[in-house]
C-alpha cells in the first residue's frame, strides 16, 4: 500500500469521524432548540391563561378557554381544557389532539407533558375551590418535521462532503508526494558507476529539501568510501606484488639448478623475510577490515594509566638497548570505554614509530591527561621530525615517507587513526619547535567517569 493511499485512508477515517460527530451534535442542538422554543411558548401562554381564570372566576373561564383554543400562532391542532378530579371542564379545540389523562400525582408546578406527536403545557390552578390543571397543547408535527428534514439533509450532505474531501485529500497527497517521487526517480538512476551524481534540491526549504540534502551527504560519503576502497585495493595489490615477486624470483632461482647448502639457506632466508612481510601486511589489512566490529563488541572500562605503565615496562628494554630514554607522565587515573588490545596496539605503534626515528641518546616522552570529556595521550620524540610535505599524508594507508625504514608496511599510523576514531576520538601529528614530532591521541572518556581537571603533561 502506497503512502498516498495510506494518507488518504487516514484522512478519510478522521474526517468521517469529525463529520459524524458534528452532524449528530447539530441535529441534537437543533432539536433541543426547537423543542425548548415550543415548550417555553406553551408554558408562558398556559400560565398567563391560568392566572386570568383564577382572577376572573368560573364565570369567565369557558370564554377564556374558547378564545385560547382559536389561537394557532404556536402550532396547529390546538387543544385546551381544564381537568379536575371530578372530570373535564371546557374541552375546546382540535379533537385529534389528544391531551394527557388526569393524574392526581401530577406535579404542583407548571410542566411540559409530551406524548407521541403532541406537546402539552400542564399548569396547576385553583378552580371553584378545588385543585385543577389547565392543559394547553398543540400537535408537534411541524417541529418533528423540521428535525427530520435536517437529519435527512445531513444524511445526504455528509457522504457528499466526505467524498469530495477525500478526493481532494487524495489529490493533495499526490501533489505533496510528487517531490519524493522525483527524488526516488533520481536516486534510482544513481549506480556504482556514477556515485558522483547528486539529487536536485527543491527550492522550498521543507522536509523534502532536508531529506534531499541528507541523501546528497550520504552519496558524498559513499563516493569517498568507494574511492577509498578502490585506492585501498589498488595500494594493497601494489604492496603485495613486490614481496610476492621477490619471493617468486628467489624460489625460481633456487629451483633452477643444483645449489649448495649455504646458497639454499640464503634463498630460504630471503623467502622467509618476504613471507614475514606478507604476513605482516595481511595481518594489518585484516585488522583494518575487522576493527570497527571488534571494538564495538569487546569494550570495557579501561584505565589508560595502567595500560601505559604496562606498555612502558614492555617497550622499556628495547629503548634502553638503543640508548633512548623512555619516560611516562600519567599523574592521574583516566578511564575510557575501550578495547584493551586495540588501544595497546595504538600506543605500541606510536612508540615503535618513535623508536625508529629517534637517534641514540634521544628521548621519548609519553604523557596522559584528561579534560572535561576527553582523554589525551601524547607521544613526543626528539628525532628529525616529519617533512612538512609528508605531514598531511602520514595517516594514509601504505604511505611511507622518504626517510622511512624499508621494513615498514605503511599501515601502522592508519591503524592508529582507525582505532582512535572507533573510540570516539582522533589522532594528530605535529613537528616540535625544538625538533622531533609529537602525536596526540584524544579519546572519549568513560561515561560514568566524573569530570576531571586538566593535568599538565610533563
Amino acid at each position: 500500500m502506497t503512502i498516498r493511499l495510506r494518507l488518504t485512508i487516514y484522512w478519510a477515517a478522521v474526517l468521517a469521524a469529525i463529520l459524524l460527530i458534528a452532524a449528530i451534535a447539530v441535529v441534537q442542538l437543533f432539536e433541543r432548540q426547537q423543542w425548548s422554543g415550543l415548550d417555553a411558548a406553551l408554558l408562558k401562554e398556559a400560565e398567563t391563561t391560568a392566572d386570568q381564570i383564577e382572577r376572573g372566576g368560573t364565570a369567565s373561564a369557558l370564554g377564556i378557554l374558547q378564545r385560547l383554543s382559536l389561537e394557532t400562532d404556536i402550532g396547529p391542532g390546538r387543544r385546551v381544557q381544564i381537568v379536575t378530579a371530578n372530570g373535564v371542564i371546557g374541552n375546546y379545540g382540535d379533537i385529534h389532539t389528544i391531551p394527557p389523562p388526569f393524574n392526581p400525582r401530577l406535579p404542583t408546578h407548571a410542566a411540559i407533558v409530551a406524548s407521541p406527536g403532541f406537546r402539552f403545557a400542564v399548569v396547576p390552578m385553583m378552580y371553584d375551590g378545588e385543585l385543577a390543571y389547565l392543559q394547553s397543547g398543540v400537535q408537534a408535527r411541524l417541529v418533528q418535521e423540521s428535525v427530520d428534514s435536517l437529519r435527512d439533509l445531513l444524511l445526504l450532505m455528509v457522504p457528499i462532503v466526505l467524498l469530495l474531501c477525500v478526493g481532494g485529500g487524495y489529490l493533495l497527497a499526490g501533489r505533496a508526494l510528487r517531490p519524493i517521487e522525483s527524488v526516488t526517480a533520481e536516486l534510482d538512476a544513481i549506480g556504482p558507476a556514477n556515485l558522483g551524481s547528486r539529487l536536485t534540491v527543491p527550492p522550498v526549504a521543507d522536509e523534502v529539501a532536508r531529506l534531499t540534502e541528507v541523501i546528497n551527504a550520504l552519496l558524498e560519503r559513499l563516493e569517498r568510501a568507494s574511492a577509498t576502497e578502490r585506492r585501498f585495493a589498488s595500494d594493497a595489490a601494489h604492496e603485495l606484488r613486490t614481496p610476492l615477486a621477490v619471493l617468486r624470483t628467489e624460489l625460481e632461482v633456487a629451483l633452477a639448478r643444483e645449489r649448495s647448502a649455504e646458497e639454499n639457506r640464503a634463498a630460504l632466508g630471503a623467502a622467509h623475510r618476504e613471507v614475514l612481510s606478507l604476513c605482516r601486511i595481511a595481518d594489518e589489512l585484516l585488522m583494518l577490515s575487522r576493527l570497527n566490529g571488534e571494538v564495538m563488541v569487546d569494550r570495557q572500562r579501561l584505565n589508560l594509566r595502567a595500560l601505559l605503565s604496562e606498555i612502558a615496562a614492555t617497550v622499556g628494554p628495547l629503548a634502553q638497548a638503543r640508548e633512548i630514554k623512555l619516560s611516562v607522565s600519567a599523574p592521574e587515573d583516566v578511564f575510557v570505554n575501550g578495547n584493551a588490545a586495540h588501544l595497546r596496539r595504538l600506543v605500541v605503534n606510536l612508540l615503535d614509530n618513535a623508536l625508529k626515528f629517534t637517534p641514540a641518546h634521544g628521548s621519548i616522552e609519553v604523557g596522559l591527561k584528561s579534560d572535561s570529556n576527553r582523554a589525551i595521550i601524547r607521544v613526543a620524540d626528539t628525532g628529525e621530525g616529519i617533512h612538512p610535505a609528508e605531514l598531511p599524508h602520514i595517516f594514509d594507508r601504505f604511505f611511507r615517507g622518504a626517510g622511512s625504514p624499508g621494513e615498514g608496511s605503511g599501515l601502522g599510523l592508519s591503524l592508529c587513526r582507525e582505532i582512535a576514531r572507533a573510540h570516539g576520538g582522533e589522532i594528530a601529528a605535529a613537528n616540535l619547535p625544538t625538533g622531533g614530532c609529537a602525536f596526540v591521541v584524544t579519546l572519549a572518556l568513560y561515561r560514568d567517569d566524573p569530570n576531571r581537571a586538566t593535568a599538565p603533561l610533563r
